[in-house]
């Protein structure tokens, strides 16, 4: 019987030990596991800073898209109406340069 109560005596000493040991490497690791979780916050939260950043610089990218695009249809429009142009005025020329050629054949004739 004596060796039953020394084998429960080891036992539950082995137990003690273990719990001890256990909450001892608890208590080491408990800072290192506060360190991560802070530091995949931080990280966390600066994922969250780049992605609104990225869409801000999205959208911004969109309008100066759409701004270009206005402009150059703006321009091209202008240069379309340029091109166009000289017709209008060579016929004026054409009409006002006409116009003066009769006078001066009906003052000499």
């Amino acid at each position: 019987m004596l060796i039953v109560y020394i084998s429960l005596a080891l036992f539950i000493g082995a137990i003690i030990y273990l719990v001890f040991f256990a909450l001892k490497t608890y208590k080491d690791t408990k800072p290192a596991i506060e360190n991560v979780t802070e530091t995949v916050a931080r990280i966390q939260a600066k994922t969250d800073q780049i992605k609104s950043e990225t869409d801000q610089l999205a959208l911004r990218q969109q309008e100066i898209t759409e701004d270009v695009q206005y402009k150059k249809e703006a321009v091209q429009y202008t240069v379309d109406a340029a091109k166009q142009t000289p017709e209008p005025f060579k016929n004026i020329w054409l009409t006002i340069k006409g116009e003066k050629w009769n006078l001066r054949s009906r003052r000499n004739g």
